[in-house]
């Protein structure tokens, strides 16, 4: 007759509970490490753009604002750290999925039809947010780091 050890099921059904959340934990942490670079790589690019800004609307102005314009590349400079600490801390295979989904991000981005832009004389918002510097309460874009008037840090 056939006998059913309910000790030996029992502990094989522990180890695939075991198995399944080491699997899931995994699955969750390559997701975070993914989701922590894509952002990290987003606020990269619009320190860049505020930098690129701030360089031109100073460069217009005729005005020179050196230990701003510091800030702002310390800014960057951060950034790219922290990606990199992130990159450090991914695996091969990760890495190299996040490098192909940031390729063919590019790609898309490459071949979609370039949209006509108009060059305007004031600064566009990029989401019309705006928030108040704490320190000369100047009003400021929403995302900016700095303030673009006194440099405190936002």
């Amino acid at each position: 007759m056939f006998e059913l050890d309910i000790e030996m099921l029992k502990e094989q059904g522990l180890q695939l509970v075991d198995t399944a959340k080491k699997t899931a934990q995994d699955l969750a942490d390559k997701g975070k490490n993914q989701l922590d670079l894509m952002n990290q790589q987003a606020r990269l690019s619009r320190a860049q753009r505020q930098l690129g800004a701030l360089v031109y609307s100073l460069h217009k102005a005729g005005e020179e604002n050196q230990p701003l314009v510091d800030k702002y590349i310390e800014a960057v400079a951060e950034v790219e750290k922290a990606i990199e600490e992130i990159k450090a801390n991914m695996s091969p295979e990760e890495y190299m999925a996040a490098e192909a989904a940031a390729e063919e991000a590019e790609e898309v981005e490459e071949t979609a039809e370039p949209e006509e832009e108009e060059i305007e004389e004031e600064p566009v918002q990029l989401r019309g947010e705006t928030k108040i510097c704490p320190v000369c309460k100047a009003e400021v874009d929403g995302d900016a780091l700095f303030c673009n008037h006194c440099g405190a840090q936002l």
